[in-house]
């Protein structure tokens, strides 16, 4: 039921017989960026991958469907954390952030991924986002990751994050969060992985909304933001001892506005 469940919430509730084999590829990709991005053991996708293709196969069988094996080839090998891509900073700007480029991805998944890109949350930290942990009236706009109820990934992972460039516009435009992905993280990654994918926004298939996190860190080197402000704002757990209140609000934006893009002529 488990394996349904997750496979409807990807590609929706079809007839049997209209399943595609591009269904069964964004149902993969959709474990794929999981096991990336939320430290799912690949064992656990290939389980629910496997139980999908038996089930059509009987199905297809005993009903004389006469349907194709979808899901053929189609299960992970091992894929590990080096495989993380990050988006170069020019594509960023000159693909993603273009105007019109995301015109036909929805509104509230487009938003989480100017926040993503501006602020490398994790995309379950910007979905879950509650109205009291956005604090756009500040005289630094900011928001704060905090558990509200659910366990964060680490103890580090609790921060708050200035708000700059395509981030600030779009949360201006979300001052009370993501309610239509609220819980639903899983489902924002399917839609905007898909979406990249189809438009050819992926430049290879090792990229994925999760890369958005990882080019974040890469731009904030060259900018010599030291590593515990890079740690503070990514939420890494560092394992080390914790001394005084950590880097201010003040220092963090500093930095984030040195490495804010331009934004799209229109959100």
């Amino acid at each position: 039921m488990r394996a349904v469940e997750n496979f409807v919430s990807v590609v929706d509730d079809k007839p049997v017989n209209e399943l595609t084999v591009d269904d069964a590829i964004d149902y993969s990709e959709w474990w794929r960026d999981r096991v990336l991005s939320e430290n799912v053991a690949v064992k656990s996708a290939n389980k629910d991958i496997g139980q999908l293709s038996r089930m059509l196969k009987d199905v297809n069988i005993r009903r004389r469907l006469n349907i194709p094996e979808i899901f053929k080839g189609l299960r992970l090998r091992g894929e590990s954390e080096r495989s993380r891509m990050p988006f170069e900073t020019d594509f960023i700007q000159d693909k993603l952030l273009a105007t019109g480029a995301l015109d036909g991805l929805n509104e509230d998944a487009r938003y989480v991924l100017y926040v993503v890109t501006e602020t490398g949350m994790r995309p379950s930290e910007v979905v879950n986002l509650q109205e009291g942990a956005i604090r756009l009236d500040a005289k630094i706009p900011y928001v704060r990751v905090q558990p509200d109820g659910r366990k964060l990934k680490t103890e580090d992972s609790e921060r708050e994050i200035p708000l700059v460039g395509v981030a600030l516009a779009a949360m201006r435009l979300r001052p009370k969060g993501f309610l239509r992905y609220r819980d639903k993280s899983s489902s924002l990654s399917a839609t905007v992985n898909k979406f990249l994918r189809v438009n050819g926004l992926r430049p290879t298939r090792d990229h994925s909304v999760y890369s958005l996190r990882h080019s974040f860190k890469d731009r904030l080197v060259p900018a010599e933001a030291p590593d515990s402000l890079i740690d503070s704002l990514m939420g890494h757990k560092t394992y080390k001892p914790k001394y005084g209140k950590g880097p201010s609000l003040e220092l963090k934006v500093k930095f984030l506005v040195a490495i804010a893009f331009c934004p799209p002529e229109r959100l």
